[in-house]
């Protein structure tokens, strides 16, 4: 069989023993897949790859749903990027390889494989919604081929972390909803490589990536990094909500919380911790509205710097220590230490670090774990309802929220943040700058 599929009878010619491994093609790719299509799909099973068109102008087309039920014949399908892969194709048997080599090598390998002719072409037409449909289907094939020899090694390993399923689907619930946009302001604080890119309808989309060492989501998509936007110019003016108003709940003392259950101390969750630390600080027992800001940059500073002899009497700091050294020693021993999502982190694969930035990847994971668990518990609350979450930014959570879905939503919410023994501040606005606190909740 030729490698261009084009009947329903082709495919079903194919055999289908073995773990394929596919690659979708979009029209475009630097589209935001809720903005996209598929033009190919490049399967390769055993010792030859397929093109199986969907829409392109060289071959005729085969039918979305004959694909979809030739692709459920198989147990497992691996790929790269299982997120995008979802938002076109069932997920329910797609294995990302992307988590198993970051797994193993620490790493994502650079795999360009990009013909002579998608950079020209890229380089010519790179705003065209439909560049791929004119790509000869060939130089997609060739490029898929490429792209399977350099992942081929990794179908069938095992990958150890445990999360990368539910970190997948839930970021990705998330990032399809959207947000609204002024676009005035949104063109005087933000230069976009091209609006169509993300924007449709005054709605704009982000976009996780998740191949991170220590599974930390970024988001920064079409000149927007949507995890970095400045308090203090009103870019953030740029972003209104769907529904009635934004309400943001902001974990209190995060990583501080999940150090204390990390290293077993206890802390009290019905005050801020910055205030608990600031007395410990300033030897008093009621401190002012400055020496509590000035609590959170000493505590920061010890975390993320590493501790001061001033401060290494107080339990809190002796106690994570004594983790990071412990810490650092098993490295050291083993070669290698397991991340709390089960990810190996490999001591030959990452030379540069030292017991502090091994202390932060693990405190980073750990975050990320944990916003998936209470992620997954959020979602399924506001699953039928007309709220949602429309931004994560580590650690806060921002809700788009209608007042249809009354009061006892947002209580429930707090009440699962609660329930993973973290506190929460809340805010409210008509758009993402003009966030004010509330002591309504």
């Amino acid at each position: 069989m030729f490698y261009i599929v084009e009947t329903k009878e082709q495919l079903l010619q194919l055999r289908t023993n073995g773990d394929p491994f596919i690659q979708i093609i979009l029209y475009n790719s630097n589209y935001h897949p809720i903005n996209n299509d598929v033009s190919l799909l490049y399967y390769r099973s055993n010792n030859k790859g397929y093109i199986l068109p969907l829409d392109h102008s060289e071959a005729f087309s085969l039918q979305k749903e004959d694909i979809v039920e030739f692709l459920s014949k198989h147990d497992k399908i691996y790929c790269l990027d299982k997120k995008l892969h979802s938002y076109f194709i069932p997920s329910e048997n797609l294995v990302d390889i992307n988590f198993t080599i970051l797994d193993q090598e620490n790493v994502i390998p650079d795999m360009d494989c990009d013909t002579l002719v998608h950079r020209d072409y890229y380089r010519k037409y790179y705003h065209d919604p439909n560049i791929n449909k004119i790509i000869p289907i060939s130089k997609h094939y060739e490029k898929c081929e490429c792209l399977y020899e350099s992942i081929k090694n990794y179908i069938g390993k095992e990958c150890n972390d445990n999360i990368y399923d539910d970190l997948i689907s839930e970021y990705k619930k998330v990032e399809e909803k959207g947000i609204l946009i002024d676009e005035k302001t949104l063109d005087k604080h933000f230069e976009l490589n091209w609006k169509p890119y993300s924007i449709k309808d005054n709605i704009i989309h982000t976009y996780y990536n998740l191949y991170n060492l220590t599974n930390r989501p970024t988001n920064s998509f079409n000149g927007i990094n949507f995890l970095a936007l400045k308090k203090d110019n009103k870019c953030r003016e740029s972003f209104y909500p769907l529904n009635d108003m934004f309400i943001e709940f902001d974990f209190d003392g995060y990583h501080l919380r999940l150090i204390a259950d990390l290293i077993g101390y206890h802390l009290d969750n019905k005050e801020s911790i910055h205030t608990i630390l600031g007395r410990l600080y300033f030897d008093k027992e009621e401190i002012s509205e400055e020496e509590y800001q000035q609590s959170k940059t000493i505590t920061f500073k010890q975390i993320y710097g590493g501790i001061d002899k001033e401060y290494e009497h107080i339990e809190f700091f002796q106690k994570i220590k004594e983790y990071i050294w412990s810490l650092w020693n098993l490295f050291k021993l083993e070669g290698n230490i397991k991340l709390p999502t089960g990810r190996i982190l490999h001591k030959d694969k990452n030379e540069n670090l030292n017991p502090q930035k091994l202390f932060n990847y693990v405190i980073q994971n750990l975050e990320t774990k944990s916003n998936v668990l209470i992620l997954k518990e959020v979602n399924k609350l506001l699953e039928n309802k007309k709220s949602f979450i429309s931004l994560i930014v580590y650690d806060s959570f921002l809700i788009d929220f209608s007042t249809e879905d009354k009061k006892d939503i947002l209580l429930g919410i707090k009440n699962i943040i609660n329930d993973f023994n973290l506190t929460s501040k809340t805010k409210y606005g008509k758009n993402y700058d003009c966030l004010v606190k509330t002591n309504y909740l």
